[in-house]
């Protein structure tokens, strides 16, 4: 007899079953900088990665040069190009490091040893690894391989990676804190072979160490839990701190709304919707003022 909690089959399924030819549901673009026999940096974008605690996992092609450079010299620099690089990056994808290249990619690839110059990239010293980093990627780690696996095909390792140092760009920081600002950073986003900037937030996780010190989009209150206590006067003054603007967008006698907008632009990216005196009042003496 079939279960009680059984799915009922008379109930039609809406999903198709399809075959796509990849899998890449939307992971970030980074570029992988390993050191050449010669000493020269070999440049390669990927996008198959996983991150737990300080370790990265990689999935790089067992017959690229990247993979090649990491079993003789296991150091490297794992870096992240902003959306508005997709070009530059874009420029990698018909080259190799490999010489001769190999057979299975002799016909949609090149061997190419200025990958940085091709791309439009340049090459900035590490502190603790051999490899260099990307200078204009935002947000490069420097890394040692702990371990590299063959995939179940052989078509692919496994690269486990210790991230032993951070670097961001300045904007890229919470003043005051070792955390990534989520509303600053705009990785590259590489969907089903399209490039793609991050959408607008639409939550937080509770453990997340940002949500108190970071406006919420949706103008919602944030979770008691994490919620700095400040007034909306203080988080207008705090927003402007970090280089934003503000537009007032409607002045009732119930309360104020203002956004909260970008440097560049002028987007949208939170609002402070308060009924707060102080800030009523604030709000009011704007209106006047424009």
């Amino acid at each position: 007899m079939p279960r009680a909690d059984a799915p009922d089959p008379a109930v039609n399924d809406e999903h198709l079953v399809i075959e796509p030819t990849v899998l890449y549901v939307g992971t970030p673009v980074y570029l992988v900088v390993t050191e050449n026999a010669d000493g020269t940096a070999n440049l390669a974008p990927a996008s198959s990665h996983w991150a737990l605690g300080r370790m990265l996992v990689l999935g790089l092609e067992a017959d690229g040069q990247s993979a090649q450079n990491l079993l003789e010299r296991p150091q490297l620099t794992v870096n992240f190009p902003a959306a508005k690089q997709w070009r530059e990056v874009e420029r990698l994808s018909a080259v190799t490091g490999r010489d001769p290249v190999p057979d299975a990619k002799a016909d949609q690839y090149r061997f190419e040893p200025r990958k940085f110059e091709l791309a439009g990239f340049s090459a900035q010293p590490s502190d603790l690894v051999s490899s260099p980093r990307v200078r204009e990627a935002p947000l490069q780690f420097e890394g040692r391989v702990r371990r590299m696996t063959s995939g179940v095909d052989a078509g692919y390792f496994m690269v486990e990676v210790e991230v032993v140092r951070v670097h961001a760009l300045p904007e890229l920081n919470v003043p005051g804190t070792q955390h990534v600002d989520p509303h600053a950073w705009h990785p590259l986003i590489y969907s089903f072979r399209h490039f793609f900037d991050r959408g607008e937030q639409v939550g937080w996780t509770r453990t997340s160490p940002t949500a108190a010190s970071l406006p919420d989009v949706s103008g919602r209150a944030q979770p008691e839990a994490s919620r700095v206590a400040r007034t909306p006067l203080e988080e207008l003054e705090r927003w402007e701190s970090f280089g934003g603007t503000w537009a007032l967008r409607e002045l009732t006698d119930d309360g104020a709304i203002v956004s909260l907008c970008r440097c560049d632009g002028g987007e949208e990216v939170s609002r402070i919707v308060s009924a707060d005196p102080a800030f009523v009042s604030w709000a009011a003496e704007q209106e006047v003022q424009s």
